[in-house]
């Protein structure tokens, strides 16, 4: 059976046992979701369902992916308009005191890692469990074994059917034993419903891959969330092949991958860490969060940066929260200040 009828049949499947007239794609603008997308949007438009896009915006996405995400959506609700097709974007942020440089800079949170990857948590599942709380219907994902041997193992302990999660809005993922040639061969032998084709999105993957996930995988423990539509600053890849292959044609990305490497270093050093953690706790010296000389340092850095590149890379309203997290903190940590740190 083909790719198409397997997708129709299954999703027909989820659509008659939920009862429901409206379906929530996870979109990044990646090639799974965007395969998702196309063919979640032919059957809506021939049962005349509601859909809407649930699109994560981690406030510091590759500049380039951003831009082509943003055209991407913009025309596409055009194309719904003129369609008169009920598409709704639901665009998802982090909480402005949980941004990514709310909490490096202004609360000293040390870069992410594999072990500390408060990104994913703060920046894309936390935000995206807040606007599913107040929606209805069912969510798709795009979440497929062979992305990895870990998503595969993790998928297989979760699922149900094709079931991921029954957690307020039910989520489903009916590519979950695609495989990569499988997506490859849609997109280069279809025409999206909204018209053209997949050459832009085409011409994104040719020196990388991968997408962060909306909904929470604690049990995943491979590369976070890969090397293409992620975010500039991401320090749990240990190689940011996008980044640095985009940059090779585009001088303001090789400033951006530098500091993204310099920030991994500095924030690394021992001696930027106070050794206590954000509840007061002493953990080490050359632990725990950042001193506020290097919070101030990077934040120096960023803004030079950014006025290096003429790109908004921190918004004001960040600026000020991270001055008045750092006056907060000259009053809880007095413990910090007889040692110099604060």
């Amino acid at each position: 059976m083909k790719l198409r009828e397997v997708f129709y049949k299954r999703l027909d499947t989820i659509l008659q046992e939920t009862k429901t007239d409206r379906v929530i794609v996870a979109f990044s603008g990646g090639k799974d979701s965007t395969v998702l997308l196309s063919l979640t949007l032919e059957v809506c438009r021939e049962r005349d369902l509601s859909i809407a896009l649930l699109h994560g915006d981690t406030l510091v996405e590759n500049p380039l992916i951003r831009d082509y995400c943003d055209r991407f959506i913009n025309s596409l609700s055009k194309w719904a308009k003129k369609n008169e097709m009920d598409i709704e974007v639901l665009r998802v942020t982090p909480k402005p005191d949980m941004t990514f440089w709310v909490n490096l800079i202004g609360k000293g949170y040390p870069m992410p890692s594999f072990r500390f990857r408060w990104c994913q948590k703060h920046l894309k599942i936390k935000p995206a469990q807040r606007v599913l709380q107040k929606e209805r219907g069912i969510m798709l994902v795009g979440m497929r074994k062979s992305e990895s041997v870990e998503r595969k193992h993790s998928l297989e302990r979760r699922m149900n059917g094709m079931e991921l999660e029954r957690n307020g809005v039910r989520v489903f993922a009916p590519m979950y034993d695609w495989s990569d040639e499988d997506v490859w061969e849609f997109l280069s032998n279809n025409s999206p419903p909204w018209g053209g084709d997949y050459s832009e999105l085409i011409s994104l993957y040719k020196e990388a891959r991968g997408e962060c996930p909306l909904i929470p995988d604690s049990s995943f423990k491979g590369s976070g969330c890969g090397s293409r539509f992620g975010c500039w600053t991401c320090s749990v890849v240990r190689e940011d092949r996008t980044m640095k292959n985009l940059a090779l044609r585009n001088e303001r990305l090789l400033s951006l991958t530098a500091f993204r490497d310099w920030l991994i270093e500095f924030c690394s050093k021992p001696e930027n860490r106070s050794g206590f953690t954000r509840k007061g706790k002493f953990i080490g010296e050359g632990r725990g969060m950042l001193t506020l000389e290097a919070r101030r340092e990077i934040l120096e850095a960023l803004l030079n940066l950014q006025e290096r590149v003429e790109m908004e890379l921190i918004k004001p309203w960040e600026i000020e929260m991270i001055q008045n997290i750092w006056n907060r903190d000259r009053d809880r940590y007095p413990q910090l200040a007889g040692a110099g740190v604060i």
